[in-house]
């Protein structure tokens, strides 16, 4: 039954690319780039993600990063299939995507984190997302004022897995120094202790798993 509702996701993704349920937002400050990149920056569909089988690694303790005193990640090479990325989702408006399933379909959020640990980038009062310093640098932005949160998110393959798309795509700038994925599988408003994975990249503008 899986295999029969991910054919067909695949068709009617190919017919009707927008039809499986979502995209990047609505577009109020989110960076639509595709007209921007050049040619050799691949831009992938959804129809093609599920099409490329995940390969993955086997998991395992975070021993990679630790640096500052940060909390350390699952490695790339050892990510696991059900966690995916890509630089650039046509569905996304071309910006970069994660796409989640199995174990962490139900995930309440993801982020992308750089080098210092940053899911807020670009900084406060470089306007984007069309932010105010004052929204940017509020104890609980908007989504929209960082390039690193999901702006969106969407099912895909009779919803075998979740889409979520960022800001950027990972061929930009703005995305030269993201290093992994925060996943915060459940959310505690009373507790700074949620249970949260931690994922690297294989670099921004390569594509994992």
């Amino acid at each position: 039954m899986k295999t029969i509702r991910l054919f067909l996701c695949v068709l009617l993704s190919l017919a009707l690319f927008s039809s499986c349920g979502g995209g990047g937002g609505d577009g109020d400050g989110i960076l639509s780039p595709i007209a921007d990149l050049p040619s050799e920056n691949r831009i992938w569909t959804v129809a093609e993600i599920l099409l490329e089988p995940a390969s993955g690694g086997a998991g395992g303790a975070p021993t990679c990063g630790g640096e500052l005193g940060f909390k350390r990640c699952i490695c790339a090479e050892n990510v696991p299939s059900y966690v995916r990325y890509r630089p650039a989702v046509l569905e996304c408006n071309g910006n970069a995507a994660a796409i989640l399933s199995e174990r962490l379909l139900e995930a309440f959020s993801i982020v992308v984190r750089d080098t210092q640990n940053r899911d807020r980038w670009p900084e406060a009062g470089s306007g984007f997302g069309g932010c105010s310093f004052e929204e940017a640098n509020a104890e609980s932005p908007p989504a929209r004022c960082s390039a690193f949160k999901a702006q969106s998110r969407f099912f895909i393959g009779g919803e075998m897995a979740e889409v979520f798309c960022f800001g950027a795509s990972g061929y930009s700038p703005i995305f030269a120094d993201a290093a992994r994925f925060t996943v915060k599988l459940s959310d505690d408003p009373f507790s700074n202790d949620d249970d949260v994975e931690r994922y690297c990249l294989n670099g921004a503008v390569n594509p994992l798993n």
